[in-house]
């Protein structure tokens, strides 16, 4: 299995939590119903690590479990849970947007600007309808 089969934006939210606890709440909220061992293998943690982890939310009534038939036991949110995850969720995403990207690069020289400028076409944006207009619109 591929252990990075979670989209980009979601592993920089479960990496960007706090506690172990928290990763696997935020990666259950995502990705809904999935096994220990595969849970273990997207967390990037030892099984019996997380395995802990899942009594411990279990025991406070965050996640639950049922097992299909001939399949490993799923672990998902429960109503609870998903309240919680979501809070995280938007507590984590808030606090990486606040944070400077260090990848930015500097802005251009003022020559190059002006250049840019140049180039650029006036878009054209939609007015409101005038009621005498036959086409139902106008252009500004």
């Amino acid at each position: 299995m591929d252990a990075d089969r979670l989209a980009p934006h979601v592993r920089r939210v479960v990496d960007a939590a706090e506690s172990i606890d928290e990763r696997l709440l935020v990666l259950l909220f995502f990705r809904k119903a999935e096994p220990a061992p595969d849970l273990a293998e997207m967390l990037g943690a030892e099984r019996p690590e997380t395995t802990g982890v899942l009594g411990r939310l279990s025991g406070a009534g965050l996640v639950s479990h049922h097992r299909p038939e001939g399949e490993a036991t799923h672990w998902f949110t429960t109503p609870q849970g998903k309240a919680k995850a979501e809070q995280l969720h938007r507590a984590i995403s808030a606090r990486l947007t606040a944070e400077p990207v260090a990848t930015e690069s500097a802005p251009p020289p003022a020559d190059e600007a002006a250049e840019a400028d140049h180039g650029r076409v006036k878009a054209r944006r939609r007015v409101a309808i005038d009621q005498n207009e036959k086409t139902g619109f106008s252009w500004d």
